[in-house]
Parts: structure tokens; sequence; C-alpha cells
């Protein structure tokens, strides 16, 4: 991708001290990424919400606070706008490394997972700072950026200031970063950040959390969703991160994809939904968005789901889509359209065995061959 800027924020501190109320639970990095060619007309539109919604002042996240109605109304105009934005989640809860609590040592870990994981999907990005904010992580990855990427001949990669005054599209970063606080973090999290990450779902490149066995729910599982089985959740979403810990760093584009499939269902059934099928259409759009070649709807079931399920990821379907499953009916729904598939086709099959039998006097069974050992078993039992 050529020609994409990203506007950075984050929201937290490098704090560990959680007894005392200014420090967060969670450090969140955000990149708002836009095409460059499209930067006048967002900015346009971004002043438009900006001085319905905050009249005179700049817009920022800790403006709404916790008045949850108007952070809606503000993410669902600002959702019709074209931007997407990649997000790290670190639950500062969890570091074991002492030497991690101080904070530069804290910063250059945080410089580390972000260069990795923006750098890796966009490689010739320009990134955009707020200059006047004096904040201490954006000065220590600005450091970091310049002695790790250098530009040359082969990556344009680059790093410029900004006033969070004055520009528009690092507002809209600060509104993001500040949202995903109220998602994520102990203290600021909100009864509605399943509805504040419905709204930002389709503008969502990835949001990576850390440590990578950290799974959070943006809801409360058995209140939100009284069906929700934890036991079948929580096997699910086990058998979910065994598979991303095993081939996310792997280069074949069929198994990349498989991943991409899988963390879009792990994301909506955790932060969004979990009773929620996701259409067919909607997840292959978001896989071949990702792709240098499209896959076909029958190359998606046969190679992505199909090959997920062979691989002990539990996955339930239905007309309506595809979902990790939450409860028992997930999975009795997954169970009864396999039904209504199989059970005809082996009838069909048994049928004609018969049919072909009984004209040959037995002396042929279509099933005699070792490789329909296991439908001849299916059949005869």
């Amino acid at each position: 991708m050529k020609n994409q800027i990203a506007f950075i924020d984050e929201f937290g501190d490098s704090g560990f001290d959680f007894s005392k109320e200014n420090v967060s639970t969670h450090f969140i990095v955000t990149a708002v990424i836009i095409d460059k060619n499209n930067q006048l007309l967002l900015e346009e539109q971004l002043e438009t919400i900006r001085k319905v919604e905050f009249q005179e002042s700049e817009m920022k996240s800790s403006l709404i606070g916790s008045k949850d109605h108007r952070r809606i109304r503000v993410l669902e105009k600002l959702s019709a706008l074209d931007f997407h934005f990649f997000a790290l989640v670190a639950d500062k809860t969890v570091y074991e490394g002492e030497g991690l609590k101080f904070k530069d040592s804290f910063y250059k870990f945080l410089n580390g997972l972000v260069d990795r994981e923006l750098f890796k999907a966009f490689p010739n990005l320009q990134i955009v700072a707020d200059e006047h904010d004096n904040k201490d992580w954006q000065s220590s990855f600005i450091k970091y950026i310049r002695a790790n990427h250098i530009p040359d001949l082969f990556s344009q990669s680059d790093f410029r200031f900004s006033d969070s005054k004055s520009d528009l599209l690092i507002q809209l970063a600060d509104i993001v970063s500040g949202t995903l606080g109220r998602c994520y973090d102990l203290k600021k999290s909100s009864p509605k950040a399943h509805i504040f990450l419905n709204i930002l779902n389709p503008k969502i490149i990835d949001i990576r959390f850390w440590p990578k066995n950290y799974f959070p729910y943006a809801y409360e599982p058995g209140v939100d969703f009284v069906e929700f089985d934890q036991t079948i959740a929580n096997l699910s979403v086990t058998l979910s991160k065994q598979f991303l810990t095993k081939n996310s760093g792997k280069t074949d584009p069929v198994i990349k994809s498989q991943c991409d499939c899988l963390r879009y269902l792990l994301f909506y059934f955790q932060n969004i939904n979990p009773n929620d099928y996701i259409f067919t259409d909607e997840l292959q759009d978001f896989i071949n968005s990702r792709r240098t070649s499209m896959l076909s709807k029958h190359s998606f079931r046969t190679t992505i789901i199909a090959k997920l399920r062979d691989a002990g990821v539990l996955i339930s379907s239905c007309p309506k889509g595809y979902k990790i499953p939450a409860t028992v009916g997930d999975v009795y729904e997954f169970v009864n359209h396999s039904n209504s598939t199989i059970q005809p086709m082996i009838t069909r099959l048994m049928r004609c065995r018969e049919e072909i039998q009984l004209a040959s006097k037995n002396q042929i069974d279509i099933l005699d061959h070792e490789e329909y050992k296991y439908l001849r078993q299916l059949i005869n039992d």
C-alpha cells in the first residue's frame, strides 16, 4: 500500500501503582491510517463533525468522558468516513518482568511491539505524531523509528510532527484511542463497550493484544448474554488461540488467510456479540482485502473454514453464517446444519449402492475399495 499515512495517539501511562486513581491498567497505541489522496476531503468532513459536536474545542475523547450516548453519536458520524485503524492493547497488570516497571524499559518494550506489528503490515508508512502534547511515549517512539527505519531506496517510512490543536486527523486518533480505553481499561471501562466496538468494527484493520494469550471480553458474559456457556466459550477460545499461536508466523498465503479469518471471528465473539453469526460474504471480503488474489466462496469454505475445523478449531455454522461457539445451542446449530447436508447425501449413497448390488446380483459393491472403508463402516453400522 502506497501513500498511506498513520496518525498516532495513545491512551494510558507508564505507571504500575494501580492503587493510584490516575494510573491506567492498560496502555493503548492507536494508528489511524488513511490514503494520502483522501486527506483533504477527510479533513473537511471531520471539521463539519467537530463544529457540531465540539463547537470551539478540539475533538478529544476526554471531553466526551463517560457520556456514552454522546460517544455513540460521535462514533456513528465518524464511522461513515474513509479511514481505518490499527491498535495495540497492552495489559499492564500482567507484566511479570520487574524491569518493565521502569518507564524507559516499558517504553522500549512497547516501541518494539508497535514497530513489529505496524511496520510488518505497512512497511512504507508515513507517521504523524502530536508535537505539542509532551507525551513521553511518542518522544521515545520517534527516536526508535528514526534509529530503526532510516529511509532508503527500499523503504520510505518517515516521521513528522503536527499540532493536535489544528490537526483533525490526530484528533480523530485521540477519539479512537480514548474509546478503546473505555473498552479495555479496567478503571475506565464502559457497559457500552461492545456497542462502541460494533460501531468501529468496519474501521478495524487489527487490534493486537499483549500478552498474546490475553483474550478480553468487552462485555460481562453471564450478564449481558445470559445463555453464555463459559465452558463452551473457554474451550472455543483456547482452541482458536492454540491455532493462532502455532500458525501466526507462517508465510503460506492460505494459512495466513485462515489466521485472518479466525482473528475476525474471535474479535467479533469477544468484543461485540458472541451470539451473532457473521455472513460468509463479510468474512470473505475481510480475508480478500488482505490477499493479492481473491478467494472464491467455494475456496473460502474448503480451504479456510474446513481446514480450520480439520485442525480442531470449533466453528459453528448455520444459514446465517459462521461464529465461535458460545453456547450449547451454537454447537447444536452446527450439528443440525451438518445433519441437513450429510444425512441426505448418505441416504442417496445407500440407495445407489443397493440398486447396483441388486442389479449385479451382489457382484458389485461401489464401496468395496480401501479408500471408502470409513463410508462402508458408517453405512453398515
